[in-house]
């Protein structure tokens, strides 16, 4: 992410923290970033109402969205998954920013950063989730997910979540 004109890194950790890193110099930027209660394992970041945000993903099972200009969290956490979150992906779905989760639970879920909010009622895997990806193909958003024992593409639509 680019923070106050610096690349950054956003980095979660076991001791239930997400940390941002100034990349030229290597030190933390601020405090850490405390919410979760379990290990955070999974990072994405994208840019909301004009601010750099991150989505994290921990073993608590939730999603948590933070202002990484101020370090607070924007809303609630994202509850739905029912296991840790393994796998954090963010992207633009039809003109809104989302952030699609995989997660130990078999599902992938689909986040509507702006409503702070479930979009449709998630995917079923026939595994846990290892990974996920997201790009963008002929203007349709592609979630590659791979698991235990399963590799699957999705297209993403919102009328069919």
């Amino acid at each position: 992410a680019v923070l106050d004109g610096r690349p950054v890194a956003v980095t979660g950790s076991v001791d239930r923290t997400v940390r941002v890193w100034d990349l030229g110099t290597g030190s933390p930027i601020g405090d850490p970033l405390t919410g979760h209660t379990n290990w955070v394992g999974a990072v994405a970041t994208t840019v909301l109402d004009g601010r750099p945000v991150a989505v994290t993903g921990s073993a608590d099972a939730t999603v948590r969205v933070w202002d990484l200009g101020t370090g607070s969290p924007i809303g609630d956490p994202l509850t739905g998954h029912t296991n840790t979150v393994v796998a954090v992906a963010t992207t633009m779905l039809d003109g809104r920013p989302v952030a699609v989760t995989g997660s130990d639970d078999t599902t992938v879920r689909v986040w509507d950063l702006d409503a702070g909010a479930e979009l449709g009622h998630g995917l079923t895997t026939t595994s846990a989730i290892l990974s996920l990806a997201v790009c963008r193909s002929d203007g349709a958003v592609v979630v590659v997910i791979a698991g235990r024992a399963m590799f699957a593409r999705v297209d993403l639509k919102v009328g069919e979540l």
